[in-house]
């Protein structure tokens, strides 16, 4: 496959993809914004004040302060406290390769498009527009990330959280023994924080060995895609699965890498 064999592209607008953003106020908690994205399944919201729009709070934001301050109930914590602010915009006429450049210089993975009412377009909106417009393109061993980031089944949710963070990642990949044999990811980290929400003491009970959990207790069966698939095959199974990756196995089935929303976005970016 070939860019170089296929006519240019018309792109589409950023006001032609972009979705109505669902908001928050910064005085909410940060278990009323984690229930919002669980209850929608989104991986952040706009907060707003009226209709302008004057930060966001990410599922990796909310995972992130739990890991810094997890001694304090969400339901007590003010979504300002989490929030990430100024919001980076974009004109709502820009061609999605913009978008996704600017994403990319960024690091980032959202967008406000500029107009009446807040609108969001998301690396989730980039990939199906790959998906949906790139067929034939380009193969997943293009653009595909090498370097893997891993723990063991044995890691604690806090190293989990932590080589998240540090890596600026939403998911790890598990092995044991040079084999995958499962996935974390920040939205599997959601739901246990739930543990975060309770005033227990140790008296309670929740400090016993069984409390302590670890990878293998929330982590997922992969799924995976061969280095010489399509690209546009790896976007639409992150589409379809709502998820924001995938190893990236040889033939022979071993580990060799992982492709991500974030490497189909640098593929739109370079589109023609």
């Amino acid at each position: 496959m070939n860019s170089d064999n296929h006519p240019a592209h018309m792109h589409k607008t950023a006001k032609e993809i972009a979705k109505k953003a669902i908001t928050v106020s910064a005085s909410d908690s940060l278990s009323n914004a984690r229930d919002l994205m669980l209850r929608n399944n989104i991986s952040r919201v706009i907060v707003a004040a009226g209709s302008n729009p004057v930060g966001m709070v990410t599922e990796k934001g909310i995972a992130g302060y739990i890991y810094k301050e997890s001694s304090k109930p969400l339901d007590r914590i003010r979504v300002s406290k989490a929030m990430r602010a100024p919001l980076l915009t974009i004109d709502a006429d820009e061609d999605v390769r913009t978008c996704a450049a600017k994403m990319l210089e960024q690091d980032i993975s959202s967008l406000v498009v500029t107009g009446k009412q807040p609108m969001l377009i998301t690396k989730s909106d980039l990939v199906r527009y790959f998906e949906e417009n790139f067929k034939g393109r380009y193969l997943v061993e293009h653009f595909m990330t090498r370097k893997v980031v891993k723990i063991s089944p044995s890691h604690s949710i806090h190293t989990a959280v932590s080589v998240m963070i540090k890596n600026n990642i939403s998911r790890v990949l598990v092995t044991k023994d040079s084999r995958l044999v499962g996935i974390v990811t920040s939205r599997d980290l959601m739901p246990v924080t739930s543990f975060a929400e309770d005033d227990l003491d140790e008296s309670e009970g929740l400090v016993g060995v069984g409390h302590v959990m670890l990878a293998k207790d929330v982590m997922k069966n992969p799924l995976t895609i061969d280095m010489g698939k399509d690209l546009a095959d790896a976007a639409r199974i992150m589409v379809e699965k709502k998820i924001s990756g995938l190893p990236v196995v040889d033939a022979d089935g071993n580990l060799r890498g992982v492709v991500s929303k974030t490497d189909v976005v640098r593929a739109l970016s370079k589109s023609k």
